[in-house]
C-alpha cells in the first residue's frame, strides 16, 4: 500500500493480524512507527526506485489514496490544497502496473466526477478516468466520504468540506472494505459507493483463512450492475 492516510494504514495493520492469509506490505519514503506486534514489512526508497522495489515486493494487489480527503475530519481545515496530488497518485498506480501489479485499489472521494465544477471533486474524477486506462487485471474505486472515528464530535470538529461531500465514512468501516476487496480476484472494475462500501466491510469476517478452500465471495448485484453501467 503506498498514499493512505495514518488511520487507514494502521487500522489495516490491525486487521492483517486477523488474517493470516495477508501478507501487507508498505512502501514510503521514510520511517514509519509500527504498532507491537505487526506483521508489516516497510520498503523505504525515493520515489524513483519505487518501480525496482515493487518489482522486488511483488504485491499482487496496491492499495492507494488519491490524496487529501484522507486527511481526518477535523484534524485539516484545508481539504481543497493538494489537488495537484491526484497526479502523483496516477504516477504511484502507472509504477504499480509497470512493475507487474494485478490488482489496484484505489481509495477516491464521493461524488466524484471529472465534470464536476467542483475542482476537488473534477480532480478526483480525472483520475479514476486514468486509472481506469492503466490495464489493471481488476480496479476497485472506492468512493469514500470524508473520514471519521467513532468517538469524535460529530459536527464541532468536520472540517467544511464534509458539508460539501456528505456524511463521514468511518475509518474501520473503510479499512474493513479495503480487506476485503484486496482477498477479490474477479477481473472487471468495480466502483464501490457509500453502501458497497458497507457491505464489503461486513464481509470480511467471512473471509477465507489461509489454505482455504473457498474463494472470496465477489461482489453484491448491485456492485455488478455498476460495473456494467460504466462499461456502456
Amino acid at each position: 500500500m503506498g498514499g493512505v492516510s495514518e488511520p487507514i494504514g494502521y487500522r489495516l495493520i490491525d486487521l492483517a493480524l486477523l488474517q493470516p492469509q495477508v501478507r501487507l506490505v508498505a512502501l514510503t519514503l521514510g520511517e514509519i512507527e509500527l504498532p507491537r506486534g505487526s506483521r508489516m514489512e516497510v520498503f523505504i526508497a525515493d520515489a524513483d526506485r519505487w518501480s525496482r522495489v515493487m518489482r522486488a515486493m511483488q504485491p499482487k494487489v496496491f492499495i492507494v489514496g488519491l490524496g487529501p480527503a484522507l486527511n481526518l475530519v477535523g484534524k485539516d481545515d484545508s481539504a481543497l490544497r493538494a489537488i495537484d496530488e491526484e497526479e502523483a497518485v496516477v504516477e504511484i498506480a502507472k509504477t504499480a502496473r509497470f512493475a507487474g501489479v494485478e490488482r489496484l485499489i484505489a481509495i477516491s472521494s464521493v461524488g466524484a466526477d471529472r465534470w464536476s465544477r467542483d475542482r476537488h471533486l473534477s480532480s478526483k474524477g480525472k483520475a479514476e478516468t486514468e486509472l481506469s486506462r492503466l490495464g489493471f487485471k481488476r480496479l476497485d474505486i472506492v468512493r469514500a466520504g470524508p473520514l471519521s472515528q467513532r468517538g469524535l464530535p460529530d459536527d464541532a470538529r468536520r472540517s467544511r468540506i464534509s458539508a460539501l461531500r456528505g456524511r463521514g465514512t468511518d475509518v474501520d468501516t473503510l479499512s474493513r472494505a479495503l480487506m476485503t476487496l484486496s482477498l477479490r480476484r474477479t477481473p472487471g472494475k468495480f466502483t464501490h459507493e457509500e453502501d458497497g462500501i458497507e457491505r464489503a466491510a461486513a464481509m470480511l469476517s467471512r473471509a477465507p483463512s489461509a489454505g482455504g478452500d473457498s474463494p472470496p465471495r465477489e461482489e453484491e448485484p448491485q456492485d455488478q450492475e455498476m460495473r456494467q453501467a460504466q462499461r456502456g
